[in-house]
């Protein structure tokens, strides 16, 4: 990873940063933060090669650029659905990984250095994320199988983990 090019803190990193704050130490495990970590750090890399394609204005970066948007908005929506053990973290992990694919494979088309930063970064990012199925399954089970949501008004529901 490059330490000078794109250094500091992302909305996607602080954002992944409250998220994890907010949940109790104990229930998160480290392997598991790690995973977001790597979302997060895709997300960053992938933000700014798309921020450096728009600012050569070349129209033949077009496809570069939609496809880092694409791993930075499924990336955001990944770190927000899977600390809380949701049943659709496997898609998105699924999607992320597409996504994170077709981004990598394009951007090591092109010779620009934060293009291949970005194409460097992904399998690894992409690796991370599949880890989170996995984990979000083990989560799931170990707080009994069962899982109580309330509703606006007071209302719960519960949800049965098969």
């Amino acid at each position: 990873m490059s330490q000078t090019q794109y250094s500091g803190s992302s909305t996607a990193q602080q954002g992944y940063q409250s998220q994890s704050q907010q949940q109790d130490a104990g229930q998160l495990p480290q392997q598991y933060r790690q995973s977001l970590s790597g979302v997060a750090q895709a997300i960053e890399v992938c933000g700014w090669c798309a921020d450096k394609c728009i600012e050569e204005a070349n129209p033949n970066m077009v496809e570069c650029i939609k496809l880092c948007e694409d791993v930075v908005e499924i990336g955001e929506t990944l770190l927000a659905v899977a600390p809380r053990s949701s049943r659709f973290t496997s898609d998105l992990v699924q999607t992320f990984e597409r996504a994170a694919q077709a981004c990598a494979q394009e951007c090591g088309q092109h010779a620009h250095s934060h293009c291949q930063e970005c194409a460097a970064v992904l399998p690894q990012a992409s690796q991370m994320a599949r880890q989170l199925s996995g984990q979000s399954r083990g989560m799931s089970q170990q707080q009994g199988g069962q899982q109580t949501q309330q509703f606006a008004g007071g209302q719960t529901a519960q949800q049965f983990s098969q």
